[in-house]
């Protein structure tokens, strides 16, 4: 067993996923799903004999860690032309070699592992395919018929321990989505590494104007911008109070309510904490200024061509395949947004649920607000129902958590992405601090293009209003909701990310030049001042002073 102290996390697994500290809440839900799913059971799957007992995950400064070593093992049995492309991230200085300092397994033949993965593999077999895809599309129309069905109990519920039983069959349903995302991001990177060998630059374009659930919701999205009657504050308020509208007024609130309807779920993280769109509607105001005239609509004619142009650099083995590599690695890269898009159903009736909780609380006198429930954990919550935790020891969790994260918060808002770095040793950051004089940076080429403009530095959602068109947006990292104001932007640059996070499938669809994985470069930059972003090599640099 790893020393506690000498243990190597890394940041890069979940920092796009969550780039604001998460909530205890949240993170006991969803946290144990990462890592029971995404990392313990691959790590059976393989036959470690350590899988149930290693250091798994942790919360550092309400920031979510994995430990390196699990990447090691995960990673060691590939060859070296197979390695996913973002596994990179998850290693100190990206080097891959360092995967192979992992102690199992010991090789690639040795008969332990073996017989492991292949039971594992004839058990979930059909999940474990490139097939994978077609148990999604079963999948989607199951896990959206059981959301309803349990969005109908929730209506109807009005015990607690009733809603926690739907909050256990929401925990179940989103276990089975994350067994089927889990193979279709492996077969994702797999796909992808393979074109990116075989097509070099055209790789990127090869997966792009793929439709998706994202580009759906940003359609939506600039449709909502058009009503005669803009959406603001104000007319949200007027909306909510039913007050009386004018005719443009109702064709807006008519749109706006179409839209939650279908696209409601979607919020801006994955933290049970933070409100979904329908709870929060002015969270759309931001986004609606950014939105641009008219959807983007796709050029299928540049994958056409990109298609035909690496096709003819090809051997003749390599031209048998390569259409139905081109159409896996489509398919999966689309489903990295889908599937999203669906699980953030349930989280947001798992929100709605523990809110319903709260509410109870806070009528009894329990939490000062129904909020408080996002201070306590998934199992204080349940043994409190159960009678194994009396109320002063619940009061007394969330109280001292809503100090030691309002501390949390505090760091991040002063040092923001700085508070949140990419390796620690034990407790301590390895990380070296930002160098703001540099000219130039290298990180990874996501979506091909060149583009030069003036820097916006955003690191809320909420501050999207501000990204003026043409500007380059840089970030810590951009979740699928951040996406509408992409069609109006020059360039992106994250911090956080590979070839296949959220913001870099989302920027091949809008034809936008994008880098990834350039650490603490929000803190490097200034807003103003011009760069240009080349999306082929991965290079970002001045160009001009403020």
């Amino acid at each position: 067993m790893q020393n506690a102290n000498e243990i190597l996390w890394t940041s890069a697994f979940l920092n796009e996923r969550f780039t604001e500290p998460v909530s205890p809440l949240g993170w006991s839900f969803i946290g144990t799903l990462f890592e029971e799913l995404a990392l313990r059971d691959p790590l059976r799957f393989m036959g470690f004999p350590d899988a149930d007992t290693i250091p798994a995950t942790r919360l550092w400064q309400a920031h979510p860690y994995v430990n390196v070593e699990i990447f090691q093992i995960l990673y060691k049995p590939f060859p070296d032309a197979l390695v996913p492309a973002d596994a990179v991230r998850y290693f100190p200085h990206g080097d891959l070699n360092y995967r192979k300092r992992a102690p199992y397994p010991t090789s690639r033949v040795q008969p332990r592992f073996l017989l492991a993965l292949a039971r594992h593999l004839l058990r979930d077999a059909f999940n474990a395919s490139p097939l994978n895809y077609r148990q999604w599309q079963r999948f989607v129309l199951y896990h959206d018929a059981q959301t309803r069905q349990l969005k109908t109990r929730l209506d109807a519920a009005a015990r607690v321990q009733d809603i926690l039983d739907i909050i256990a069959a929401l925990y179940a349903l989103d276990a089975q989505l994350l067994r089927l995302h889990r193979w279709s991001l492996t077969y994702a990177d797999v796909f992808y590494k393979i074109l990116a060998q075989w097509s070099g630059e055209l790789a990127p374009i090869l997966i792009s104007n793929v439709p998706n659930k994202t580009r759906a919701v940003n359609t939506a999205l600039a449709a909502l911008a058009q009503q005669p009657a803009p959406l603001t504050q104000e007319l949200l308020e007027r909306i909510r109070q039913r007050a009386a509208l004018t005719d443009a007024e109702q064709a807006t609130a008519r749109a706006l309510d179409a839209f939650l309807q279908e696209h409601g779920h979607r919020a801006f993280s994955l933290d049970l904490a933070q409100p979904s769109f329908r709870d929060d509607p002015a969270q759309l105001l931001p986004l609606l200024q950014a939105a641009p005239s008219a959807s983007v609509e796709p050029q299928q004619d540049e994958m056409r061509a990109a298609y035909q142009e690496a096709r003819c650099k090809l051997r003749w083995w390599q031209r048998l395949v390569f259409r139905p590599i081109v159409g896996l690695a489509r398919r999966y890269a689309q489903l990295r947004e889908d599937q999203r898009y669906s699980w953030q159903k349930s989280l947001a009736l798992t929100r709605r649920a523990y809110l319903q909780i709260g509410a109870q609380y806070a009528a009894q006198g329990i939490f000062a607000a129904p909020q408080d429930i996002f201070y306590a954990t998934r199992g204080e919550i349940e043994q409190y129902a159960r009678g194994e935790l009396d109320v002063s020891a619940l009061r007394a969790c969330v109280s001292a958590r809503q100090r030691e994260w309002s501390a949390y918060w505090r760091a991040y808002r002063a040092h923001r992405t700085a508070a949140m770095p990419q390796f620690l040793r034990g407790d301590a950051p390895i990380e070296e601090a930002p160098t703001t004089d540099a000219r130039e940076w290298r990180g990874r080429g996501v979506s091909p293009g060149i583009a030069r403009g003036a820097v916006r530095v955003v690191y809320d959602p909420r501050d999207l209003g501000r990204v003026g068109a043409g500007e380059i947006l840089v970030a810590p990292a951009t979740d699928p909701a951040w996406t509408p104001v992409f069609a109006r932007l020059g360039g992106l640059v994250l911090e956080r990310g590979g070839v296949l996070s959220h913001g870099a499938v989302v920027a091949r669809e809008y034809h936008l030049p994008a880098v990834a994985a350039i650490a603490n470069l929000t803190q490097m930059l200034r807003e103003g001042e011009w760069i240009e972003v080349n999306g082929t090599t991965g290079l970002v640099k001045r160009i001009a002073p403020l």
